[in-house]
C-alpha cells in the first residue's frame, strides 16, 4: 500500500526538480549555471541553497534579468560571510 503513494512522491520530486532546472536555465547564463553545477559536484551545501533561492525569487517574478557569472560570485561570497562557522577547542 506504500508503493503508490511513494511513487507518487517521486514523480512529484522530479516535476519539481524539472521545473527547477527549467527556471535555472531562463534565468542564470551558461557561465553561472556552468559554476553553480560545479559546486553542487563537489558535494558545496551552499550551491544548493543558492539553487533554491532563485527558484524561489524566479517564481515569484522577483527576478529581472539573467544573473551572469560575477553575480553569482558576489551571491556565493555574501553567503559565505553571512555563514557562521564554528570553532570546537579541545
Amino acid at each position: 500500500m506504500a508503493a503508490p503513494y511513494s511513487t507518487d512522491e517521486e514523480r512529484k520530486k522530479k516535476e519539481l526538480a524539472e521545473l527547477k532546472e527549467k527556471y535555472l536555465r531562463v534565468y542564470l547564463t551558461p557561465e553561472a549555471r556552468y559554476r553553480l553545477n560545479n559546486l553542487k559536484l563537489v558535494g558545496n551545501e551552499m550551491a544548493k541553497v543558492l539553487e533554491d533561492k532563485i527558484f524561489e525569487l524566479a517564481v515569484n517574478g522577483k527576478i529581472d534579468h539573467q544573473i551572469n557569472d560575477e553575480e553569482l560570485k558576489d551571491l556565493l561570497t555574501k553567503m559565505q560571510a553571512n555563514k557562521r562557522e564554528f570553532k570546537i577547542v579541545w
